[in-house]
């Protein structure tokens, strides 16, 4: 079978009214790529959820629950357009991206855990539990072993806000992965490398300081150490790590 040839990485963009869709003549060269054959090696192995710039020349592996908010806004504030938007579960052309550079944030997973609960089951009923469910929820212990029944790292079939952080970043081809809790820093090195001015800014969805610390139980911990095991093995967070302050 010969190569297809590779794509120019411009082809590929969100549609205006419809940020998290390519538009037909991006889609119909992953359709391409992907009839040439799984082996082929053309396309990322797993699907992800990407942010792309051509102008910068990056590609954003975004992970929900971790300043994902913030970066976007930085980004439009400051001149850095985004050809692909807020793609969800997509495979890349490798070769068409091999140059770009690629990056990724994470937190913390009890953190990010926490954050999801208050944001999408305290604050909202994002996962339309029935009334009765939704009250018993509001226990974020109750939330984690409903969240345990699920393969957090099956994309798609996982929520994107639950699913592993090592799952949803390309980790054999990924430059750079900075932390939520040295944002600051980290971003301004993404900036630079980017060619984007870095302003610093506090991450928009960050769970307020010392609200962790009244939410975990002994119970909690060692759900969420179960469940993303992973993650603390690949990002190296401490499984028991103190409790925040106020």
């Amino acid at each position: 079978m010969s190569e297809p040839a590779v794509p120019a990485p411009e082809v590929f963009r969100t549609r205006e009214a419809n940020r998290r869709r390519l538009t037909p003549a991006g889609q119909a060269e992953i359709d391409r790529l992907t009839a040439a054959g799984e082996a082929s090696g053309w396309l990322s192995p797993l699907a992800y959820n990407l942010t792309i710039s051509h102008s910068h020349r990056f590609v954003w592996y975004r992970v929900a629950k971790v300043a994902t908010r913030t970066i976007r806004h930085h980004c439009e504030t400051h001149g850095v357009t985004l050809d692909v938007d807020h793609a969800m579960r997509v495979r890349y052309p490798l070769a068409s991206y091999a140059d770009y550079f690629t990056f990724a944030f994470v937190r913390d997973p009890l953190d990010r855990f926490v954050s999801a609960w208050h944001d999408k089951v305290v604050d909202h009923n994002y996962y339309d539990f029935d009334a009765g469910t939704h009250e018993r929820m509001q226990r974020v212990e109750e939330f984690a072993r409903w969240t345990a029944t699920h393969d957090l790292s099956a994309v798609p079939g996982t929520d994107q806000h639950l699913t592993l952080q090592s799952r949803m970043i390309d980790l054999n081809r990924v430059d750079f992965v900075g932390r939520l809790e040295t944002f600051d820093r980290d971003f301004a090195e993404v900036c630079e490398r980017i060619g984007a001015p870095a302003v610093p800014t506090a991450p928009k969805n960050q769970t307020a300081p010392g609200g962790r610390g009244r939410q975990v139980s002994a119970e909690l911990r060692e759900l969420v150490r179960t469940m993303y095991r992973r993650d603390y093995q690949v990002f190296g967070y401490p499984p028991d790590a103190p409790d925040q302050e106020d």
